[in-house]
Parts: C-alpha cells; structure tokens; sequence
C-alpha cells in the first residue's frame, strides 16, 4: 500500500500544529524505540541491457510504523555506516507524515527526482549503500536510537528483506537469519522488492519448514528412508546437460530441506534442497531430480530440485549419493548404462541396501520422451518395470525355462487378510498390507494380475513366475524391506495406493475378488475367519474379525497373520 506523504514547506506549519509537540532531543515528534521499524533495503540496482551500473537515485531503504499514531519524522537522523560503526553518513529529515502501520521509502534521488516507488529523497546525504561487505543503518533521535539494521548479502537488482513470516519488529530485524532476498517481486524490470508494501519472502530457518502458513519442525530422514531407484546418465533425445535425471522413493513421510544431492568421487559440495516452505515427501512416493527443471527442456519431466554435474562422468566412475548433515541417507554406484534408457532399479529390491547391487538394476523399458526418432525410457516418477530376461507375452520363466503363465480359476483366489491402519502415526505408508488365498487345488500365477485400491491400480510384472501353491498364500504391501514394512514376511508384488475402503485383484478388466470395508483398530489387521474363505463370504463385514495382541508380529506392534493361516473363529 503506498503512502501518501506530505513533503512541502507551505505544509509545514499546518503539519507542526497537527502533531504531539514536546518531541525527543532531535525529533520534533516524541519517537521512542520500537515505533520504527527498518524492513527493506535495496542497495545495489541491476541496470537493463546496454545501461550503466550506477546506482544513483536507485538505492532506496524501507521503514515501518509499528506504533498505533501516525509519526511526524521531521529532525529523525538517518545514519548509514559500515556494521562496524566506521564511514558514517547522516541525513536529518525534513517534515514528512508516516500513518500507523504504513510503509515510507526513502531513496538516495533529490526530492525532485524521485521515483514512483519512493517516498522521501535523502539525496547523496548516505553516501550510497554498500554492495559488499554490509552495511548498517539506523534511525536516531539525537543520541537515542529508534532502530538499527545491519544488511549483507547483497545481490544485483535484490533488496534484502524482513521476513513476511511475522510484522514487523525492531528487535526481529537484529537477527540477519530473519531477513531474505526478495525473489518473487519486479518492482523495475529486472529489480525485485517491495518498496511501500508488505515483504513477500521468508527465510530459510534451519531445521523448521513453513507448512500451510504453520512453522514447524522438519522432518528429517534417516537412513534408508530415502532409496535411489533410477538413474539416467546417458538421454538420447535431449541433451545431458538438461535430460540427466535421477529419481528417489520415499519409504516414511519425509521432508527433504536441508537434503543434499551429491556425487561423491568429487570435491564439489552437494546440491542443496533449500525452502522456508515443507518439502514434503510422503511415504510410497518419488520425487525426480535432473539437470534442468524446464519440462520443454528436459523431456517432460516434472522435477523437485535440480543439480548442476554429471551422472556420466567420463574421468571417475559415477557414484550418486543423498546425504543430510553428515550422512549418507543412500548412494548407488555403477560402471555402465546404455544410452536412452534409464538404470531401473527392480522393484522387488526397493531399499537402501538391495541397490547396492547393480546387478538388481536393468534398462529401463517404457518411453518417457520421443524426439524424432530417438527415443528415452524409463519411469521418472513412477514405480519401476520388473526386470528380468523378458520372456513372449502370458509367458513367464519358471527356474529359467519358459512356460504359459497359469491364471488363477473363478473363485479361486481369495482376500483373506488386510491391515489398513498400521500402528503408530504416520507408518500406514510404509507398513500396509494385505494377503490373498490359494482356495483351490491347483497352483496359479500372480504374473500380469493388478492390485487395485479405490481408483489406483498396480500391475504385477516379473519375468519369473509367481506361482501360488493349493491352500498356499500372497503377501502384497508398500515395500519389501522388512526394516521398513514391519517386519513382514517375504512380499511377492508391491503396491502404491492407500489401503482406504476397497480393494481388488483384477485379471485385465476380470475382477477376481473385490472387497469393501470400513476403519479397523490401529494395528490391527481384518482376518477372515478359514470357514469362510470364498469370494462371496469375504464381501460380509460379519465375517471378519480383528487379529489379537496374541498374533503380534514384527517389532512394529501390529497385529496379525500375514502370509499364515488366519485362526479366528
């Protein structure tokens, strides 16, 4: 909101009589510290293409009515020095009016000179503001101060500003890790602030997040809580220099600030992931990083941060890490990758220590991007194709050999067991489950059956066979890690929707069994009771029963038997 001044000298008697008289020594207004607020300071403009780099009547600060009056600043000295106090300049201001809560730009221009977004002129009085090594400035009552800020960190055709994350304060603007670079606001083209209006930049404080409007504490990760699953060093159809990419899969709700990207074999530091906002990542999810975030640019890809070196160094082997702090969350080293398709990690090996191995990476198989003729595959962003030899479609290897895969018969396959609501807060994520029962009396095959929650479905890829014995069981959840499954035992496929209030196994658009169902206990899984395992009797909620603290598995405090014979009556 701009501020409508009162700066002549045929007003100045009709401004005087306005007033409080009575003033402190300097000030003809009674100004106490605190009323005044410095919140802005630009101190170093960026001319246009051609133009000159002076920053004559350019450099402007910012001040801030925090009492409840309007202030008469006539006689306020402002003060600019080095922070040490050394090459001091002054400037004692004529009549001029700020209202409560209002802004007033002052600017190094004539009063004659002005520009439209500053209010008041001190003209060469300062000396000009300093670009580098910092500066002070302060606001003076005779010998009592108002307020004093020091800026640093300049940067061309930037203001530095107070935190819009809450008002204006004179004691908040002592702390340099309460001011930002304003980024977000062209005040002049190619010149960023808020001259005469409220800051729109938050600093980045380390170890809270801003989350909706709400400061809270980030979440960091641990280890393993973030695994690296596919990597593109070499694309065909753009340039490396913007289509390199990795991607990394959440197994906890995260928040990745102050998450570092990294190769490691060099002595560069780590890109960075910087934001006063959450950087969230929830449990089950990917996040894709690359060389550019211009998704014209860089084949369609939708990006969380950026990294500036390369995944296809020619001079050291790759090796990729994600650190924080001091360490390593996950790395990924490997010698070779083909050009245009990704390294993918299998999705049956989704943890921190199974892609150690690159033998559990393969080529990714699915296009992302075409350019003409050349093409780039991969999944950024999404789950990862099986690998595996690639046997002929509704084939599958069974110990090397191909074979027809068997489709389980109607009625044959049966939802047997499902936890929803894992324990604790925050675990659902990581530690959802549920089974399905071999009913019949031959084996079938778990090979290109979907798992399908409430709209989202996931498609089971192997080039091995997944077979199911007679009366035998399979365990389908968010991970196959146990240190971050709950300790299941061993997963045959993945999923990556929410268990909420349905679920399905579909053979192509056959549904093999569906089930609807309401909340369950924290921790405890929904058992069908053995009597009663058939497509029809599992669509009645009567039929089910809550698992005991007897069935206790894992070290996660859930309760059930998943992969084993249910025993509720």
């Amino acid at each position: 909101m701009r501020l409508a001044l009162v700066v002549a000298a045929m007003l100045s008697i009709t401004l005087a009589a306005c007033g409080p008289s009575g003033g402190g020594e300097g000030c003809k207004d009674k100004i106490i510290s605190g009323d005044l607020v410095i919140t802005e300071v630009f101190a170093d403009f960026a001319p246009p293409a051609g133009g000159t780099g002076a920053d004559e009547g350019k450099e402007w600060f910012e001040v801030y009515n925090a009492s409840d009056r309007p202030i008469e600043l006539e006689g306020l000295t402002l003060v600019h020095s080095r922070p040490d106090g050394m090459k001091t300049n002054s400037h004692e201001m004529t009549a001029v009016t700020i209202a409560p809560g209002q802004f007033l730009t002052l600017g190094n221009s004539a009063d004659d000179l002005l520009p439209p977004y500053v209010d008041y002129g001190y003209a060469a009085d300062l000396d000009g503001l300093f670009n580098t090594d910092g500066g002070k400035l302060a606001l003076k009552c005779g010998d009592t101060e108002i307020d004093a800020a020091i800026y640093d960190g300049v940067h061309s055709g930037h203001s530095r500003q107070l935190t819009s994350g809450a008002p204006p304060d004179y004691t908040l603007n002592d702390d340099q890790a309460n001011w930002c670079e304003a980024k977000d606001t062209e005040f002049e083209s190619g010149n960023f602030g808020t001259p005469g209006q409220d800051n729109d930049c938050a600093p980045v404080i380390v170890g809270q997040c801003n989350d909706g409007g709400t400061m809270r504490a980030a979440v960091a990760p641990g280890l393993g809580d973030l695994v690296i699953t596919e990597v593109m060093p070499k694309p065909k159809a753009v340039s490396a220099t913007v289509g390199q990419w990795f991607e990394i899969l959440a197994t906890k709700d995260v928040d990745l600030n102050g998450v570092g990207l990294d190769r490691a074999n060099d002595t560069a530091g780590p890109a960075m992931l910087s934001s006063p906002d959450c950087i969230h990542l929830t449990a089950g999810t990917y996040a894709v990083f690359a060389r550019s975030g211009d998704s014209a640019m860089n084949g369609g890809l939708t990006t969380l941060g950026t990294f500036s070196f390369s995944i296809n160094p020619t001079t050291v082997t790759p090796d990729l890490q994600v650190v924080y702090g001091g360490a390593v969350i996950d790395s990924v080293t490997w010698t070779t990758s083909t050009t245009g398709k990704s390294l993918s990690l299998d999705p049956d090996f989704t943890n921190a220590t199974a892609n150690d191995d690159v033998a559990n990476f393969c080529d990714g198989s699915v296009v992302y991007n075409t350019v003409g003729a050349d093409t780039d595959l991969g999944t950024p962003g999404a789950a990862n194709t099986q690998c595996g030899i690639g046997p002929q479609p509704n084939q599958c290897l069974d110990n090397g050999v191909s074979r027809t895969i068997v489709k389980p018969a109607a009625g044959q396959l049966v939802i047997t067991e499902f936890l929803s609501n894992a324990a604790g807060t925050g675990t659902d994520g990581a530690q959802e489950w549920f089974e399905i029962t071999n009913s019949g009396a031959t084996s079938f095959d778990l090979n290109d059956l979907s798992l399908k929650g409430t709209t989202t479905s996931n498609l089971i890829q192997s080039a091995d066979c997944k077979p199911v014995a007679p009366l035998g069981f399979a365990l389908f959840a968010h991970g196959t890690d146990p240190l971050q499954n709950g300790m299941l035992p061993a997963v045959d496929a993945t999923f990556t929707f929410a268990i909420s209030t349905q679920l399905q196994v579909l053979d192509g658009t056959t549904v093999l069994d569906a089930m609807t169902f309401g909340t369950s206990p924290d921790g405890v899984a929904k058992q069908l009771k053995p009597t009663n395992t058939n497509v029809t009797d599992n669509d009645t909620a009567a039929n089910f029963c809550n698992a005991t603290a007897a069935q206790m598995y894992g070290t996660a405090a859930n309760f059930g038997t998943p992969k084993a014979l249910n025993v509720c009556l």
